[in-house]
């Protein structure tokens, strides 16, 4: 079988360099990587399984997304999510090099396996990863998937009996979707290391699960103006542009460098756009612990603390809240 390989060096230090191959299908894009022969219980598809997850265990016994995800795991499990790394990525196109963080390289090999892996959630995404940028910018990554998901609907609108629509409807209720996964993959991460490397991507993915329909809304403003050529003189339809994508971009060139709890001064800082706020846990205290845990959270043993379901906080200070899921019963039984 003809396959595309996508490969990603990482130089963690001199002595160390982890390199991942991704042979994709020349025709399909699938991804025609091995399972691993003894996967661990945190793959199974009813561990922590995505609320919204349509697959089933008759057919499914792991979670595809889990079972890709886990030698990026296990290789990274003595790392940190903020280590430097010297990444290297040769695609059939062109080679990207570039110095960065473990969690920006790990978090762009996940924009490449989640549409690829066998997920129907992620599926949707599946022309990025045929044309995958790796460590794209957050504008980047907006531009590009808004006009997939137009030219998914151009090729809609040629489908008898069916309909294209250009509302970002469907793209919002995708990346909704996206959430969910999203938190539902922490839940599993917990378990399997101990290490915030994945974790921390993890929480990166979901900030575009939060930031692109936050843009979509104020229906790409800030992106209008390269557009003027295709507009007419006397529009004036355009809506103020907000600064959510300017003070992504900025929160995310400064990740890297602060530390894991936010400072006085982000705290109070009053023009901080409410996504953020609420990614960061700034305008409303966090839940309090479900009583089905048996326990109350001011009477939890202090040796519990810390262990499988609180929240991951990133280098940043965001957090990705945990709901409880429940365990679905397993066959064996």
């Amino acid at each position: 079988m003809d396959t595309v390989d996508i490969i990603y060096r990482i130089t963690v230090s001199e002595e160390r360099t982890e390199t991942f191959t991704f042979p994709l299908d020349a025709e399909t894009f699938d991804l025609q990587a091995k399972a691993p022969a003894d996967p661990p219980e945190w793959t199974r598809l009813d561990y922590r399984q995505c609320e919204h997850c349509p697959l089933s265990l008759e057919e499914h016994s792991h979670c595809p997304l889990a079972l890709q995800m886990f030698d990026i795991v296990s290789r990274f499990e003595d790392t940190r999510s903020i280590d430097d790394v010297t990444v290297e990525v040769t695609t059939e196109e062109r080679r990207v090099v570039q110095e960065t963080s473990l969690q920006r390289v790990i978090a762009s090999m996940l924009d490449l396996i989640y549409p690829i892996c066998g997920c129907p959630k992620t599926a949707f995404m599946k022309p990025l990863a045929r044309f995958h940028l790796p460590l794209c910018s957050e504008e980047e990554a907006v531009f590009r998937v808004t006009g997939m998901y137009l030219l998914a609907q151009y090729f809609l609108s040629l489908t008898p009996s069916r309909k294209g629509q250009i509302e970002f409807d469907g793209l919002t209720r995708i990346y909704n979707d996206l959430h969910i996964l999203n938190t539902a993959v922490a839940s599993r991460l917990q378990r399997a290391t101990s290490s915030d490397s994945t974790k921390n991507a993890i929480t990166l993915q979901d900030m575009y699960s939060t930031l692109v329909p936050l843009l979509l809304e104020d229906e790409l403003a800030e992106m209008r103006g390269f557009f003027k050529a295709y507009l007419p003189d006397d529009d004036d339809s355009a809506q103020a542009a907000t600064s959510y994508l300017e003070k992504a971009k900025a929160f995310f060139q400064d990740l890297d460098s602060v530390g894991l709890v936010p400072t006085e001064e982000e705290e109070s800082q009053d023009d901080m756009p409410d996504w953020l706020k609420q990614a960061k846990g700034l305008d409303e205290p966090a839940p309090p612990q479900p009583a089905s845990f048996g326990v109350a959270e001011e009477e939890k043993p202090a040796e519990e603390e810390g262990k499988e379901d609180e929240p991951f906080t990133t280098s940043d200070g965001l957090t990705l809240e945990l709901a409880p899921m429940e365990e679905k019963p397993r066959d064996d039984e």
